[in-house]
């Protein structure tokens, strides 16, 4: 399985040679990575040149690129499509998939998520973390009730201090944006991989977003980026984003989870949580489909 996360911060050319990425910078020496180890390859720099040739050479070994914005946020991906044997079996079941399945789909995902949030509190040694678990039990088939928005709001108000996600020149805002990026491009990713079609989500349904699902498979993932952005900020002073900040927040796929009481690193997680709900909709179980389980780094 391939592991390793790119990130590439300076002017440079990128090329393919030997089936290796070839990374020739301005300044400094060439540097040559085999691609059956890259994962994942992020584009910091304005200057940065490559050719068609990496592009296909990347699809085929199912690497992710994305590049990013004058914010240093990701703005675009690249990654391999129809990439899965039964692409069409299984985009047609997603499609056809009954309502009342899909909500409680997401009422699974809800739970995780609310209980993930709770397990990050408790980690921070943040009071009222069990308050955060009681939400859990409340959360319905399809979350009629909301309480996905309760229970962030009780969390927010608790992880930081006068925040809110609406302020978007906070810099907590910039390093939750740049690590929920990064886990979306990967979980997009993997859902062509899967098979399935990331424009059709379980509960998010907007027409102009082509990555609907990946907005929804991404909640559960979501505490693990904010518990990362507590440490950076308790341990730094911070008016903006740097090389080695942004370094940190994209290492966070490289961190373990519990899945099915194993821990393996979220890279690994978001594979095997997309396939799991590719067997949930052919199986049409609830219980066949997999959600991730916080830990602390």
């Amino acid at each position: 399985m391939s592991w390793r996360i790119v990130q590439i911060t300076k002017p440079c050319v990128l090329k393919i040679k030997n089936k290796q990425l070839c990374y020739i910078p301005q300044e400094g020496e060439e540097l040559n990575l085999p691609l059956e180890d890259i994962s994942v390859i992020v584009l910091e720099h304005r200057q940065i040149s490559f050719s068609h040739a990496l592009l296909s050479s990347l699809a085929e070994n199912g690497i992710c690129l994305f590049s990013c914005d004058d914010k240093h946020i990701p703005s675009g991906a690249f990654y391999p499509f129809h990439s899965y044997y039964q692409y069409s079996l299984v985009a047609s079941l997603q499609v056809a998939m009954p309502k009342t399945f899909q909500k409680k789909l997401w009422q699974q995902i809800i739970i995780a998520k609310v209980y993930n949030q709770a397990k990050c509190l408790e980690s921070l040694h943040i009071n009222e973390s069990e308050k955060l678990q009681n939400y859990c039990k409340a959360v319905s088939v399809g979350d009629k009730n909301n309480i996905e928005a309760q229970a962030a709001f009780f969390y927010f108000k608790r992880l930081f201090a006068n925040f809110t996600r609406k302020n978007e020149d906070d810099i907590r805002n910039i390093l939750l944006n740049y690590g929920y990026a990064v886990l979306r491009a990967c979980i997009a990713r993997s859902l062509v991989g899967a098979g399935l079609l990331p424009c059709f989500g379980l509960h998010h349904a907007n027409n102009y977003n082509a990555y609907n699902l990946a907005d929804d498979i991404i909640e559960p993932f979501r505490p693990f980026v904010d518990y990362a952005v507590y440490q950076l900020i308790q341990e730094n002073t911070l008016t903006e984003i740097n090389p080695l900040i942004k370094s940190q927040l994209v290492s966070i796929l490289t961190k373990n989870c519990l899945l099915q009481d194993e821990q393996i690193t979220l890279l690994r997680a978001i594979e095997i949580v997309c396939q799991s709900l590719v067997k949930a909709i052919k199986v049409k179980q609830i219980n066949v489909f997999l959600l991730p389980e916080f830990l602390a780094s």
